[in-house]
This record gives structure tokens, sequence and C-alpha cells, in this order.
């Protein structure tokens, strides 16, 4: 029980000081900086090219995969073996999820320090503000902390799952040999290769780690993908909320009267000050999420362009694989996991796409509900109100060329390709 309050308290920070003076993004979350490693982003040494040589070997790799789950589907094609088409599909389409992510991000390595660098700046600033701003930003970085633990167990579990399968079969297969059983051994993946039993020894041994390799590079792929992905957009969410904050105390503290006065008295002058202040925190953070929101459909478009083409198939594909073994009395538990996981990993974009374009929309619905056009205070900063109110009316969404904007409406578009996919295929399986 120990062991689980001590990891309870991990994942909720219980031994986080949380009114530390120095606290930034870093150190609230170490693992940002550590798993944008493996893609190839120094913080230090940003130019090193040391930086390039796991995702390169990683890109190589999926490549050399791609090309034989290709070879793969054609024999099962041309065999009329469609079972084992579809899981080389499957595989075809995932493995090929990986140098897209890889190359997108290395190409892109400079808007991500940037962005990163401006998350930074933005949780310095706020941490420094009063308890409202400060606690309920926090609050927000806890819950973003939280969905990464869970997401990490969560890809382990689903990456074990594949490449733990050969280990048991092998030590049962040890343990118990029988005659009577069907002894081959099994791969994480099927392979077959022509004129070569590919379940002989050298090559069952190599393909075996080849397997396995590939099990981690795609956990290591999707768990920095989507988590990278949904901190950025969870960071910016919360930005939404400070400006809600603001654009609620726009005038408080101010005396009313003062706006009637002259236009050169200095205390007209001084409060005049004040609201451009209050105003210029506003635009700028405004402004900085619709940078953040360009930045990452410049850096994530390519892989997302690819999930929401393929998604659908994949997610067919995979259920007609889980429905077959199913009509064999025989429940596949890497392939359930593995369309839930393929599910998930398109589900939450969407939501969070959904998520941020409606908080900024919500945005001018409390520059509208901040009282301006019923106090004279708001005559001095008209213009700017009409200005943030005129931007609030642009979606938040993330753009990419021949991709549609991903919201909620996308999965669910997604969703129901696959489920016609699906039973198209199976009327005539």
């Amino acid at each position: 029980m120990s062991y689980l309050r001590r990891l309870k308290g991990f994942i909720e920070k219980d031994y986080f000081d949380f009114e530390r003076p120095d606290i930034n993004l870093y150190n609230f979350h170490p693992q940002l900086r550590i798993l944008l490693i493996v893609n190839g982003i120094f913080f230090n040494n940003r130019n090193s090219r040391i930086r390039l040589i796991w995702p390169g070997g990683s890109i190589l790799l999926c490549m050399l995969a791609v090309c034989l789950e290709s070879m793969f589907i054609y024999h099962g094609l041309t065999t009329k073996d469609y079972s084992f088409a579809t899981e080389c599909f499957c595989c075809f389409v995932l493995l090929g999820t990986m140098p897209v992510v890889s190359l997108s991000v290395l190409k892109n390595k400079d808007n991500i320090l940037d962005l990163i660098e401006n998350m930074n700046e933005n949780f310095i600033y706020i941490r420094r503000l009063e308890s409202k701003y400060r606690n309920s930003f926090l609050e927000g970085q806890l819950i973003i902390w939280k969905f990464y633990n869970a997401w990490l167990i969560f890809c382990c579990i689903v990456c074990g799952t594949f490449f733990m399968f050969p280990v048991f079969v092998l030590m049962y297969q040890s343990l118990f040999p029988s005659l009577d059983e069907d002894t081959t051994r099994p791969l994480v993946f099927p392979i077959w290769l022509p004129k070569l039993d590919g379940y002989s020894t050298p090559i069952y041994e190599i393909f075996l780690i080849l397997e396995i390799n590939y099990c981690l590079i795609f956990l290591q792929t999707f768990c920095v993908y989507i988590y990278t992905l949904f901190h950025i957009l969870l960071h910016f969410y919360y930005i939404l909320h400070m400006i809600k904050f603001d654009l609620e105390a726009i005038f408080d503290d101010i005396n009313e009267s003062v706006a009637l006065l002259p236009h050169r008295d200095t205390r007209r002058i001084e409060v005049q000050k004040i609201l451009n202040g209050r105003m210029k925190r506003i635009v700028t953070w405004h402004i900085s999420v619709f940078k953040a929101v360009e930045a990452v459909s410049s850096i994530y478009g390519p892989p997302l362009a690819y999930q929401v083409m393929f998604t659908s198939i994949a997610i067919c594909l995979i259920a007609i694989q889980i429905t077959q073994k199913l009509e064999n009395g025989i429940l596949d538990i890497r392939f359930t996991m593995l369309g839930v996981a393929a599910c998930l990993q398109m589900w939450i974009p969407c939501y969070l796409g959904t998520l941020l374009r409606n908080k900024a929309f919500g945005v001018g619905e409390a520059c509208w509900n901040s009282g301006w056009h019923q106090t004279p205070l708001g005559r001095m900063i008209r213009q700017d109100i009409i200005i943030v109110l005129l931007r609030a009316q642009q979606p938040v969404t993330i753009k990419f060329p021949g991709l549609q904007s991903i919201q909620l409406e996308t999965f669910s578009s997604i969703m129901t390709t696959s489920y016609s996919y699906f039973n198209m295929l199976r009327q005539y399986s």
C-alpha cells in the first residue's frame, strides 16, 4: 500500500512545492525536455548532429518495415489470405505514421523550441501574479501532468502487450513442450519471406528483435507526439482562461467619474494608462494563442493529415481482425487494445481542438459581458475592445492544406466512415 500511496503522491505532485519562487515550465514538467530529446530536439546544443542519430535510425527502420509490410500485403492478397493481409495493412498504416511524425518534428525544430520557450515565459509571468491567476493556472498545469501520466501508462500497456506476447509464448513452449501442439515460434507481427522460412533460426531471432524495436519506436513516437500536442493545446487553453479573468476585472478599482474629466486631466491620464496596460496584456495573450495554434498547425499538420486520411481505414481493419477472431471463439486482446489506442490517438486532438475553439469563442463573450458598453470607462478603450471582439470571432483551430479542422466533428466523420467500410467489407467477406 505504501508504494500505491507514493505513486498517487507522485501523480498528484504532493511532494512538489507549489510556492517555490523559481517554479517554471521545465521544473514543473521535467518530462517535456526529456521526451523531446528522443525526437531530436536538444535544448542546450540545439544544432548538435548527435540529436539526429536516434530519430534517423528510427526513420530508416520504419521505412524498411513499410517496404516489408507492402510485400506481405501483396502476398496475402495474391494467396487470398485476407486475414494476413489485413493485419499487415494495419501494421503498414501504423508504421507509416512514425517517419511522418519524426520528419515533421525535425523540420520544425526551431518552431518547437520557440513555442516551448514562449510557454515557459507565460509560466514564469503568471506564477508572479495574484493568487487567483496563479492558483487557477497551476491547477491546470497539474491536470496536464496527470494526463501525461495516464497517457504514458496506457501507451506502455498497449506496447507491452504486443512485445510481451511472443516472450510469454516462448516461455510456455520451453517449459511445457508437447508434440501434439503447434510449436511454431510466435512473432509480434506475422511475416512471409519468399523461398525462406521466416520462423527458422537465425531469421526468426532477427525479426523478433526488429519487431520489438518497432514496438519501442511506436511507443516513443505516439507517446511523445500526442503528449506534446495536448500539452501545448491545454497550456494555451489555460492562457485563454487567464484572458477571461482579465476581462472580468478590467474595470475593477477604477472610479467611473474619471471618464468624464477633460482629456488632459492628470487623473484621467493615469486611468488611461492603467486601462491600456490591462488591454495590452489581454491582447498580447490573445495574439500568443493564435500564433501558438498556427505553429502547432505547421509542426503537426502533416502527421494529423496522415491520421485523418488513414485512421478510418485502420480502425475498420482492426475491427475486422477482432471480429474474425471472435467468430472463432478467440478474443484478440492485442488488437482490441490497439483499436482503443487508434481511436484515442485521433479523439484526443479532435476533442482538444473543439475545447480550444469553444474557449476562444468564450473570450468574445467575456469581452462583451465585461460591461464596457454600460460604463463611461468603456469609451476610453472602445477601439481596443472592438478589435478583441472581432478577433475573437475567428475560430482558433488547427489548419493544414488538405486537412479539415481538427474538431470532434472530424472524429465523428472518421468513425462514421470507418463503420461504413466495416459493414461493406463484412458483406463481401
